[in-house]
């Protein structure tokens, strides 16, 4: 199956007092992951070409927690469940990018 997205979730967990801080403890990565799986679950989204995954550290902990969408390397920054009920209609149904919850890392 080809995919037409495939969306990286940061659930790094890092110990309390990390200097780079974790997506985990800044607004819950692991949380905002298990609301992706459920919206895709309600949605019957997974034989329509997306395809989402939990990450290790994306290397954007600043403005953690991150998400990625590929083929495009979109970044946004969710912080609520809303964030990724947005996320997954806008981007992954109409097929357009949310442009208030993107951020551009850089290196």
């Amino acid at each position: 199956m080809s995919h037409k997205y495939h969306a990286f979730v940061c659930s790094q967990s890092r110990p309390e007092g990390h200097p780079r801080g974790c997506c985990t403890s800044r607004g819950g990565g692991q949380k905002l992951f298990e609301r992706l799986v459920a919206v895709m679950n309600e949605r019957n989204l997974w034989g329509e070409g997306v395809s989402v995954a939990q990450s290790s550290c994306l290397g954007f902990c600043s403005f953690g927690p991150a998400m990625v969408v590929y083929p495009e390397g979109v970044w946004y920054q969710p912080t609520r469940a809303e964030d990724i009920d947005e996320i997954v209609q806008s981007h992954f149904v109409e097929g357009k990018p949310v442009d208030r919850l993107r951020v551009y890392p850089s290196k």
